[in-house]
């Protein structure tokens, strides 16, 4: 009697030393479930487990798509084509109540080289989660691993990849190659420049430029002997009329048209010498007048020098303009330089 009583006693310690260790815990809500298959890119579906019943939402760039769960606690929501390396967040309700998520990212199938461009540092991907990665570039090898969950990887270079291509291998965890690639640059094409010259433009007008005297330096003939201005002297003969007229007893027009091939029309032609004397202190050539160098011949009209040396010599002289009218170009537009776009090129040669 007494090994009964003591073997009750011990199965009510046990019973009460199990309800003192679960309490009021529900062991079912406790076990919620949530599995969610790999999702590799370009699919269009995402599958799983979970409670049945249930319904299965998975938002996507602001779109929600459901599906309720089947008896058997399967579910398969179709999507958009699943993107390498995006984040999909999977949640299960229970009613309207959430039961339970999971996150979940696309997969590439094999290995996806984002874009770059000739002056990218950074060369970056996707694949499978946690294989090596190998990008070989300008003659110098870069090693990662990619990201455990999305198989993202990124590798930054030690220059610009410029116009060289890109060849990436992928090595599975026992160290075999699961696969290769050459990946080329996408053409970064810049504009390509010309610079176009652009004339002023403006008009002419006529303007006044009033009188105004002038000092300028010539050279004169100077008799060394007395100090006179043979230059000057003849000049004013001209302006005053004082030279000989000619023809006379001494200097007929035979001997006119001989030696000087003066002209009733034209008068004494006065090339070179004979004109510059004029023109140098901005006076009309005088065609009827008599030329210098006859009067250098006789060394003054009268022969006043005959006999004495002579020198050109600088001299000061005063040369007055009178007021006249000048056409005057006027700008309305300034001229500029302009640069123009003549096509894109890329630094591999690639133009568009």
């Amino acid at each position: 009697m007494r090994k009964r009583k003591l073997t009750f006693g011990l199965f009510s310690l046990m019973m009460a030393a199990s309800v003192a260790l679960t309490g009021n815990v529900n062991v079912s809500a406790a076990t919620k479930k949530l599995s969610v298959n790999r999702v590799y890119e370009n699919a269009t579906v995402i599958k799983g487990k979970t409670k049945k019943k249930n319904v299965v939402k998975v938002k996507v760039g602001g779109k929600t798509y459901s599906v309720k769960v089947n008896k058997k606690g399967k579910f398969k929501v179709k999507v958009p084509k699943v993107k390498a390396g995006k984040k999909y967040t999977v949640k299960s309700y229970k009613k309207k109540k959430l039961y339970a998520k999971k996150t979940v990212y696309g997969i590439a199938k094999t290995v996806k080289v984002n874009k770059f461009t000739p002056s990218s540092r950074t060369i970056s991907g996707y694949t499978r989660p946690s294989y090596k990665v190998q990008v070989t570039v300008n003659g110098k090898t870069y090693t990662k691993k990619a990201n455990a969950n999305s198989g993202a990887w990124k590798m930054t270079l030690s220059k610009k990849i410029g116009s060289d291509n890109v060849k990436v291998r992928v090595i599975k965890k026992n160290g075999k190659t699961f696969t290769v690639t050459t990946a080329t640059h996408t053409h970064d094409c810049k504009p390509v420049y010309k610079t176009v010259h652009h004339d002023a433009q403006g008009h002419y007008e006529t303007v006044t430029v009033p009188a105004y005297d002038e000092e300028k330096t010539v050279f004169h003939d100077i008799c060394l002997k007395d100090g006179r201005d043979l230059t000057q002297d003849y000049l004013d003969s001209v302006k005053n009329k004082t030279y000989p007229v000619t023809p006379n007893k001494f200097f007929t027009i035979e001997d006119m048209k001989r030696d000087w091939d003066w002209t009733e029309e034209n008068g004494y032609p006065k090339p070179g010498y004979d004109s510059l004397v004029f023109t140098n202190e901005n006076l009309e050539v005088d065609k009827f007048a008599p030329p210098f160098s006859m009067y250098m011949g006789t060394q003054g009209w009268n022969g006043e020098c005959d006999g004495h040396n002579y020198s050109s010599r600088p001299v000061t002289v005063k040369i007055h303009h009178e007021a006249s009218t000048k056409q005057e170009w006027k700008i309305d537009k300034k001229a500029y330089d302009e640069k123009i776009i003549t096509g894109y090129q890329c630094v591999c040669g690639k133009t568009k």
